[in-house]
């Protein structure tokens, strides 16, 4: 039988307050405790467990201008890389069409980097 992943839509992805609380709950938790766990899949984001975004201001002793230079950093994302938003946005898509099943084909798709 046909195993359906289920994960964030984008407005969570943006948003990940509007999570359902127990859910969060539990994405934050297997962070670090089964970081294969599908449950991950609710870390797509750019905020962390306090809903403040990932980012680094950049010193201007290293820059070397006045301009703030912001950098935001996909560390904190499953698997460590801000690309498996791009891979999980393809699997739902084709799994909502009924064109993958997870549970049965492996899935692969090109990196941009």
């Amino acid at each position: 039988m046909s195993k359906q992943i289920l994960g964030p839509t984008f407005e969570e992805m943006l948003h990940p307050n509007t999570i359902a609380p127990a859910i969060r709950a539990r994405a934050l938790a297997a962070r670090t405790q089964d970081p294969l766990d599908p449950i991950n899949l609710f870390n797509i984001t750019w905020r962390d467990g306090n809903n403040n975004i990932y980012y680094h201001v950049m010193p201007k002793e290293l820059t070397g201008t006045d301009a703030n230079i912001v950098v935001l950093y996909g560390k904190d994302f499953p698997s460590g890389s801000h690309k498996v938003g791009a891979a999980y946005s393809v699997l739902i898509e084709k799994q909502s069409f009924g064109e993958v099943d997870p549970s049965t084909h492996t899935l692969v798709w090109p990196s941009t980097g």
